[in-house]
């Protein structure tokens, strides 16, 4: 009875987060904006950075971007009688998303500061982060909408491709000096978190107008 029970809750936990999926695509269309710009700002700083003092850049990055989303969230929450943040559908996504963000985010971290051939610690770093970050999308995709699946997708992609690159090329060294590990960041966490806030704001607010 327990584990139906359990299950039951699940479901209810699931279809809760699908009906909020509209709330849930606007608050990330924002965050992913914010995000965006950080990613750009990061990259220029670290530009010159390598090994840790490389990585905690964007580790300050993340912090501040996760800051704003909570902020978000919790004035979403506030607007909502006994409104909380941390919820059972937030507990789900996050008890989804955090394994691969975990191996991703440490394996970068180790990588990062170790030396490597070529000197492509961050280059390997970033393709970590990139792939890692796009799996743990695509981990939550059956409670966010079809446009963050895409952005997961684009994500993997990228840093599959960015990665065996990295392996595979004869010429590393040139290839690096255009695009190294904080321009693929850049691309990536910049660009594409960018393109996709941009075009779920400009929805939104067509979809407002014709309310």
């Amino acid at each position: 009875m327990d584990t139906a029970r359990e299950a039951a809750e699940q479901l209810r936990i699931i279809r809760n987060l699908m009906e909020k999926a509209t709330i849930f695509r606007a608050l990330t269309g924002e965050t992913a904006l914010v995000g965006g710009a950080l990613a750009c700002l990061a990259a220029w700083a670290s530009e010159k950075k390598f090994g840790l003092a490389w990585a905690q850049i964007w580790l300050i990055g993340l912090a501040i971007v996760l800051g704003f989303h909570l902020f978000q969230l919790w004035r979403i929450a506030r607007a909502k009688e006994n409104g909380r943040i941390w919820n059972q559908g937030l507990k789900l996504v996050i008890r989804c998303a955090l394994p691969s963000l975990l191996a991703g985010g440490i394996t970068g971290l180790l990588v990062a500061k170790t030396s490597f051939a070529h000197n492509i610690n961050r280059e390997i770093a970033a393709c970590f982060w990139i792939t890692h970050y796009g799996i743990a999308l695509l981990a939550i995709r059956e409670f966010v909408p079809k446009s963050m699946v895409w952005l997961g997708w684009a994500f993997v992609i990228f840093g599959v491709f960015c990665l065996s690159s990295l392996f595979t090329m004869d010429h590393v060294e040139h290839f690096m000096m255009k695009l190294n590990g904080s321009r693929l960041m850049a691309i990536s966490f910049g660009g594409f978190h960018m393109i996709y806030g941009a075009l779920i704001v400009t929805t939104k607010q067509r979809e407002s107008a014709n309310d």
